[in-house]
């Protein structure tokens, strides 16, 4: 599902009362869901969870690898300025 139906369904159709704490929760979810693919797929990520697997999500994925190289992340920035509009 593209951005945009993403953003529509989390709003429950109702883009127009979107305050931007759900646009930034919204934004959050889906920079998560885009580091736990980004972790799913990738061959060298450490087998066992906690401190070494959070350290290297933090060093490989963190927000400002979303921000620089995700597709995603360009269409959050394309649709922000008219959020709003249904």
């Amino acid at each position: 599902m593209n951005i945009k139906k993403r953003w529509v369904a989390y709003c429950s159709g109702n883009t127009r009362d979107a305050t931007e704490d759900e646009w930034n929760n919204f934004v959050l979810k889906i920079f998560l869901d885009w580091r736990q693919e980004m972790l799913e797929l990738d061959p060298n990520l450490p087998k066992k969870t906690g401190k070494a697997r959070t350290e290297y999500a933090d060093a490989h994925y963190n927000f400002t690898h979303f921000m620089e190289g995700a597709d995603v992340y360009q269409e959050l920035i394309d649709l922000e300025h008219k959020r709003h509009k249904p």
